[in-house]
C-alpha cells in the first residue's frame, strides 16, 4: 500500500517541531532549566526528607528508650551491688580462712594467774582455794591479729539476704540463696585461682641458667628452650581459661540475681513504656571481656520478654567488634558519656541500631568526679584551692611512705605494738590530719552564701568531697540504695552536714588506729550500711584518694571513673517498621514530585514560548536600530516586565538621538576625544585631575601684519586651511586640542585619555607641522593664492612635558576642557622665546630627557624664565633622530662647544666663536649668545653665577 509523503512527512514534521523547541532557543533552556532544578530539588529534598525523618525516627527512640535505660542502669547497679556484696562476704569467708595462719603470729604471750583445780567424779574444783595458785601462759590478741570474724560475716549475710528480699518482692528460698552463694563462692574461687596462677607465672619468668662448662650445653640450651615455650604456651592457655572462669562465675551470679528481680522489674519497665518488641537492653561487665572470646552479657531484658523478634536476635560478628571497641574508648577516654557511633545491622530483612554507653557503680563518687572533670575550665575563685590542694597532695605524698614504714616496725616487733600507743605513729597521722583539715580550710575560706547558691556550686563543691564519697563507696556494703541521695547532699545543709560527720568518723577511725574493726559508733552513721573492710585496708584506700591531684593525667576523678567503671549498656532498636514507614514516604513523595515536575515543563514551555514571541519582536527591532535606524519604535509590550523593557528601549532610542544630535554639535567645538569621555563620565572630567601630560603651544610670526592686508574671506579661508592642517597632524600623533587663540594652536598630549610615549609624539607631530607649512607655503605660492607675506610666513612651537591639571574649567553655563599649571605656562613661555633665537620648535629639558633617543636637538641656552627662580635648559628640535645632516651635525657640535665656552666665563673665545658661526649660518641664536658675551666682557657676572641668563620678558 502506498501512503502518501504528505501523511508521512506530518508528524514527522511535528517530531521535528517538538525537539526544535526542546533541544534549541530560550524554551528549550527554560524547559531543561526547570526540569533540572526541580528534579534535583526532589532528589535534594529527598535525601534531606530521609535523613531528618531517620534523625526524628532516631531521637523518637532514644527517647523511648532513654527513661526505660536509665532505669535498667539503676537495676543493673543495684543487682551489681548485690552481687558485689555477695563477692566480697565470700572473699571475707576466704579472707579469714586464708589468714588464721598468718594472724597468729601477730598474737602475744600473756602470763596470768589462776587457781588450781582438780577433776572430782567428773567436775573441776578448787577445794575452795586450798589448792592454791599457778602461773599460766595465753595467746592473746593484738592490734594486728584482729579481722573480721565468722559472726561479722553472718551478720552481712542476713543484711544481704534481706536486700534481695525487698528488691525481688518476696522472701527468697533458701534454695535459691544457697544456690546464690555457690555461684559466689565459685566467683571468689575463680579469682583467687587466677591470682595464684599470676603468682606462679612471675615466680617462674626468670629461669635457672645453666652452666657453660657442660659439653652438651647448647643442645640442653636449645631442649630447655622448647620446654620454657611450650611451658608459655601451656599458661597462657590456663590463664585464658581462668579467666572464663572468672567471667562465666560472675556472668551466672549476675543473670541469677537478674532473674530474681525479672517478675518485679517486668511490671515497672511496662510503666515506664518500654517497649520489649522495640528496644532490647543488655550490660556487659569488664569482667564479660576475654581476648578470643565472645562476650556475654549479665543482664538482659530478653528474661522480661524472650517472644519479640529482637529477643531472637543473635549477636553478629561486627557487633562484637564494636562492644570491644566502646570498651577500649571507654578505658582511652575517661568521662565519656556516649562511646562508639551507632550502628545499623540487617538481619533477616530486619534493621537493628546498636549503641553503647558506659555504665559505673557507685553513682554518688562517680557523678561528683564527672562534675570536675566539666568543671576544669571553669574553677572561678576555686583556682587557688586547686593550687592549694596540689601542694597538700605533695606533702601527703612525703608523709605516706613514712607512716607506711612506721607500721611495718610496730607489726614486726616482738610484741607487737599497737599504732594508738605510739607517739612516732601519733604524731605522723596528727600531721596528715593537719593537712586535711587544712585543705578544709582552704575550701570554707572561698565558701560563702553567694557561691552556695551558684549553679555551679555542685562542680566546685565536688572538688572538696569526691574523696570522701569515694572512700564511702568503696568501703561500705550498702543494703538500701537511694537513687536520691546524691541530690539529697546538695539540696539540703542537714544531708550534707551528716555526711560529712560520717565521713570525718571513717577518716578518725583511721587515724586513731585504736581497733581494726569498725567502731559502735561508726556503725551506728551507717543504718542502710556495714563497713566492709578493716581499718588497714581502708587505709590503704584513703592513701590512694588523698594522693591523687584534682587535675593531671593521673588525677582523682580519673581514678575514680577508672575504679567505678563496671560495664557498657548496649541498646538494640529494632527500627525495620519505622524506616519502611520513612522509605514509603519518600516515595509517595518522589512520585508525586515527578508529576509536579512534568507539568511544570510543560507549562514552562507555554509561558516561554509567548515570551519569545515578544523577545523576537524586541530583537528584530533592535537589530535596525544597531544598523543605525533610530527611528524605530518599540511596541508596547503589556503591563509586566515586557512593557517596562519596551518603554525603557524607547527612551533609550529616544537618548540616542540626543546623544548623537549633541556629538555633531560639539564635534564642531570640542575635541572629539573629550566629547567621548564626556559622554561617558562628565562627572570625572569636570572634577578634573593632576597627571603628567605635554602640553603645545605654536603661533604664526608675524601673523597680525598678515591679517590686517587680507579681507575677511581670504583671512577666514587662510586660518581654516591652516589650522586644519595643523590639527589634523595633531590628531594624527594621539594630541587633544585644547582650543584655538586666532592663528595660536594649544593642545594636550596624555589627556583625557592615556598616551604611550606622549612626548615623542608631540615633538614628532611638531617636526611633521614644519614639513606641512613647507608645503602649503609651495602650494600657496604655485596657485599665487593669498599675499606674499602669507606665502613666506613661518610659525614658532614651545613645548613642555610635566604634571598639569586637567578638566572641565569655567562656570556651571560654560566650561571648557583645558590645562593649567606651571608646566603649560612654561609650554607658553617656550613658544614665545622661539621669537628671539629665530627657531622653530623650542621645548624644555624635560622633554629632551624623554625624547634624546629619538630626537636631534641642539642645546640651545640656559635661562631663567621670567617668574621662577629655578633656569631650564632649551633645546631647538630639528629632526627625527637618524635624519638629520652632517653640516647640521657640525652646526650643532660648533654650537654646543661655543655655548659651552660661554658658560665656562670664556666669555671673549665663546664671541670669537658664535660670530664664526654667525657669519657661516646667519643664526640668530648665535648672535644673539655673541652680544650676550660682549655684555659679560664688559660687565663680568657675579663669581656665584650659574650660567643661566635671566628673561625679563615673557
Amino acid at each position: 500500500m502506498h501512503i502518501p509523503m504528505k501523511v508521512l512527512s506530518t508528524p514527522l514534521q511535528v517530531l521535528s517541531d517538538i525537539w526544535k523547541i526542546l533541544s534549541g532557543g530560550i524554551r528549550a533552556k527554560l524547559a531543561w532549566f526547570t526540569g533540572t532544578l526541580i528534579a534535583l530539588t526532589i532528589f535534594l529534598l529527598s535525601l534531606l526528607t530521609v535523613k531528618q525523618q531517620t534523625e526524628i525516627l532516631t531521637e523518637s527512640y532514644e527517647k523511648q528508650a532513654a527513661v526505660s535505660k536509665n532505669f535498667i542502669a539503676s537495676l543493673v547497679t543495684e543487682i551489681e551491688t548485690i552481687s558485689q556484696n555477695m563477692i566480697r562476704v565470700e572473699e571475707f569467708k576466704s579472707r579469714i580462712e586464708r589468714q588464721k595462719e598468718e594472724l597468729k603470729k601477730y598474737k602475744t604471750t600473756k602470763v596470768v594467774s589462776q587457781e588450781k583445780t582438780v577433776s572430782v567424779f567428773g567436775f573441776k574444783t578448787n577445794l575452795f582455794g586450798s589448792l592454791g595458785q599457778q602461773k599460766v601462759v595465753r595467746k592473746v590478741d593484738s592490734f594486728f591479729s584482729v579481722y573480721l570474724t565468722p559472726e561479722d560475716v553472718k551478720i552481712l549475710e542476713k543484711e544481704i539476704k534481706q536486700q534481695l528480699n525487698e528488691a525481688a518482692n518476696q522472701n527468697l528460698p533458701e534454695k535459691d540463696w544457697q544456690n546464690l552463694v555457690k555461684l559466689a563462692k565459685a566467683f571468689v574461687k575463680a579469682e583467687e585461682a587466677y591470682s595464684d596462677l599470676q603468682k606462679k607465672i612471675e615466680s617462674e619468668a626468670n629461669p635457672e641458667v645453666t652452666s657453660n662448662s657442660n659439653p652438651n650445653a647448647p643442645a640442653e640450651k636449645d631442649q630447655k628452650a622448647k620446654k620454657e615455650t611450650k611451658k608459655k604456651i601451656d599458661y597462657e592457655s590456663l590463664k585464658k581459661q581462668a579467666q572464663k572462669n572468672i567471667r562465666d562465675g560472675r556472668s551466672k551470679l549476675d543473670r541469677a540475681i537478674g532473674r530474681l528481680y525479672a517478675d518485679s522489674k517486668k511490671r515497672k519497665l511496662e510503666e515506664l513504656g518500654l517497649d520489649t518488641k522495640l528496644f532490647r537492653i543488655q550490660t556487659f561487665p569488664t569482667s564479660a571481656i576475654v581476648d578470643g572470646e565472645t562476650t556475654i552479657a549479665s543482664f538482659d531484658t530478653k528474661f522480661i520478654d524472650d517472644k519479640s523478634a529482637i529477643a531472637q536476635f543473635v549477636d553478629l560478628p561486627e557487633m562484637e567488634e564494636g562492644l570491644l571497641s566502646a570498651f577500649s574508648e571507654v578505658n582511652q577516654n575517661t568521662g565519656a558519656k556516649q562511646v562508639g557511633e551507632e550502628s545499623v545491622f540487617q538481619w533477616e530483612n530486619r534493621e537493628i541500631q546498636s549503641s553503647h554507653s558506659p555504665l559505673y557503680r557507685n553513682p554518688n563518687s562517680t557523678r561528683r568526679a564527672f562534675r570536675i572533670i566539666f568543671a576544669k575550665q571553669d574553677l572561678g575563685e576555686f583556682d587557688t584551692f586547686v593550687e592549694e590542694d596540689d601542694k597538700i597532695v605533695a606533702d601527703l605524698k612525703i608523709l605516706i611512705p613514712k607512716i607506711k614504714e612506721r607500721l611495718k616496725v610496730l607489726k614486726n616487733s616482738k610484741p607487737p605494738i599497737p599504732p594508738s600507743r605510739d607517739k612516732i605513729f601519733a604524731a605522723l597521722y596528727k600531721d596528715y590530719t593537719n593537712l586535711i583539715e587544712k585543705r578544709e580550710l582552704s575550701f570554707d575560706k572561698i565558701l560563702t552564701e553567694e557561691i552556695q547558691s551558684n549553679p555551679k556550686f555542685e562542680s566546685w563543691e565536688s572538688l572538696r568531697s569526691l574523696r570522701d564519697s569515694a572512700l564511702e563507696d568503696w568501703i561500705l556494703l550498702k543494703f538500701k540504695s537511694d537513687q536520691s541521695e546524691y541530690e539529697k547532699y546538695y539540696q539540703s545543709p542537714e544531708d550534707r552536714e551528716l555526711h560529712r560527720k560520717r565521713w570525718k568518723a571513717i577518716r578518725k577511725w583511721i587515724s586513731s588506729a585504736e581497733q581494726e574493726t569498725p567502731t559502735k559508733e561508726l556503725k551506728r552513721l551507717f543504718p542502710d550500711g556495714s563497713i566492709g573492710n578493716s581499718r588497714s585496708e581502708a587505709e590503704e584506700i584513703l592513701w590512694k584518694l588523698d594522693s591523687l591531684p584534682l587535675y593531671s593525667e593521673e588525677s582523682i576523678a580519673n581514678f575514680v571513673l577508672k575504679s567505678n567503671f563496671s560495664g557498657l549498656v548496649r541498646t538494640l532498636v529494632d527500627r525495620t517498621e519505622g524506616i519502611q514507614a520513612i522509605r514509603d514516604n519518600r516515595n509517595q513523595i518522589v512520585y508525586t514530585a515527578i508529576t509536579i515536575c512534568g507539568i511544570a515543563i510543560l507549562f514552562a514551555i507555554f509561558i516561554s514560548g509567548v515570551v519569545v514571541q515578544k523577545i523576537r519582536k524586541i530583537i528584530r527591532s533592535a537589530e535596525d536600530v544597531g544598523k543605525g535606524n533610530l527611528n524605530v519604535e518599540f511596541e508596547h509590550g503589556g503591563n509586566d516586565e515586557f512593557g517596562n523593557l519596551t518603554i525603557a528601549l524607547n527612551s533609550m532610542v529616544s537618548g540616542l538621538k540626543d546623544r548623537e544630535k549633541m556629538r555633531g554639535v560639539l564635534g564642531s567645538m570640542v575635541d572629539p576625544v573629550v566629547v567621548t569621555e564626556a559622554l561617558k563620565d562628565l562627572e570625572k572630567l569636570k572634577r578634573g585631575s593632576e597627571k603628567i601630560i605635554t602640553a603645545f603651544f605654536s603661533d604664526i610670526a608675524g601673523f597680525s601684519a598678515i591679517s590686517e592686508k587680507l579681507s575677511s574671506v581670504d583671512l577666514a579661508k587662510l586660518l581654516n586651511e591652516y589650522l586644519s592642517a595643523m590639527t589634523i597632524i595633531l590628531k594624527k600623533h594621539d594630541g587633544v586640542l585644547d582650543k584655538y587663540i586666532g592663528d595660536a594652536i594649544v593642545g594636550i598630549f596624555n589627556a583625557p585619555l592615556d598616551v604611550e610615549e606622549h612626548c615623542l609624539k608631540a615633538a614628532t607631530a611638531s617636526l611633521e607641522m614644519v614639513q606641512k607649512l613647507e608645503e602649503l607655503k609651495s602650494k600657496w605660492k604655485s596657485e599665487n593664492s593669498y599675499i606674499e607675506e602669507a606665502q613666506n610666513m613661518s610659525f614658532r612651537i614651545g613645548l613642555n612635558v610635566g604634571y598639569a591639571k586637567v578638566g572641565f574649567m569655567g562656570t556651571d553655563a560654560l566650561a571648557s576642557y583645558t590645562m593649567m599649571g606651571d608646566t603649560v605656562n612654561l609650554a607658553a613661555r617656550l613658544e614665545a622665546a622661539g621669537k628671539d633665537y629665530n627657531v622653530k620648535i623650542l621645548a624644555s629639558e624635560f622633554v629632551m630627557d624623554a625624547v634624546k633617543d629619538s630626537i636631534f636637538a641642539r642645546r640651545l641656552d640656559f635661562v631663567r624664565v621670567k617668574g621662577k627662580q629655578k633656569p631650564v635648559t632649551l633645546y631647538e628640535i630639528r629632526a627625527i633622530l637618524g635624519t638629520e645632516s652632517e653640516d647640521e651635525k657640525k652646526f650643532v657640535t660648533d654650537y654646543e662647544e661655543a655655548l659651552f665656552q660661554y658658560q665656562s666665563r670664556h666669555f671673549t673665545e665663546a664671541k670669537i666663536s658664535f660670530l664664526r658661526l654667525v657669519d657661516k649660518t646667519k643664526d640668530k641664536a648665535s648672535k644673539v649668545l655673541a652680544e650676550r658675551c660682549d655684555y659679560y666682557i664688559q660687565n663680568p657676572p657675579p663669581t656665584d653665577w650659574d650660567g643661566a641668563f635671566t628673561r625679563t620678558k615673557k
